[in-house]
């Protein structure tokens, strides 16, 4: 795992991350992305169940350990904290996500094929720039094909081939908050990254 890309805030909530991943949670998102390729810093923890679950047990428990100055969301499905200057996620995902990758005594995680997957499957529910960047570097590794062949395996027909290339070479309406800050020797500007996803959406 590349632990560099977590901040010391990140490192010092990792019994909490452990706690939770032996409760049948998984690390999602850019950070368990990051964990795997070491492409950028992490900006928070995403940890996701098929079991739905009680936000107030959960705040509790993070409690007993942790300040949480802000609520930022609290449903059925979802509540998410700033715990320790570190945005957590909880999150209600009812979907059958295999997790075979292991962050050693922490917590399981997906590979990077199926977080791409589960990337573009929520492109359609959410337009930020820091995923148009995983999926970049995604892309050096896998092809567009085996991702869209992933998240149907996933999603089935919630995935729409043709409606994902044009997320993916779509710019307009992007959130560009939580800008990625990248880890040495992985620089790369917004146009290229631009250039590349729109080339590869209308070639491959």
């Amino acid at each position: 795992m590349q632990t560099s890309i977590l901040t010391k805030n990140q490192l010092d909530l990792i019994p909490l991350v452990t706690n939770f991943g032996q409760k049948g949670y998984y690390l999602v998102g850019g950070t368990a992305l990051a964990l795997q390729l070491g492409h950028r810093h992490s900006l928070d923890f995403d940890l996701f169940s098929n079991q739905s679950f009680d936000n107030k047990k959960i705040t509790t428990t993070v409690r007993k350990k942790f300040t949480v100055p802000k609520i930022y969301i609290s449903s059925r499905d979802e509540l998410t904290l700033m715990v320790h200057e570190t945005k957590m996620t909880w999150y209600h995902f009812p979907y059958k996500v295999p997790c075979n990758i292991s962050w050693p005594g922490v917590i399981l995680m997906p590979d990077v094929l199926t977080i791409a997957a589960m990337k573009a499957f929520a492109l359609g529910q959410r337009a930020k720039w820091k995923d148009y960047v995983d999926l970049y570097f995604v892309l050096k590794e896998h092809s567009l094909d085996n991702i869209v062949e992933r998240a149907r395996e996933l999603f089935g027909t919630e995935v729409n081939d043709r409606i994902f290339r044009e997320q993916l070479s779509y710019f307009s309406d992007i959130n560009y908050q939580e800008r990625p800050e990248y880890m040495p020797g992985f620089e790369v500007s917004d146009e290229e990254i631009k250039k590349v996803l729109s080339d590869i959406a209308c070639t491959e």
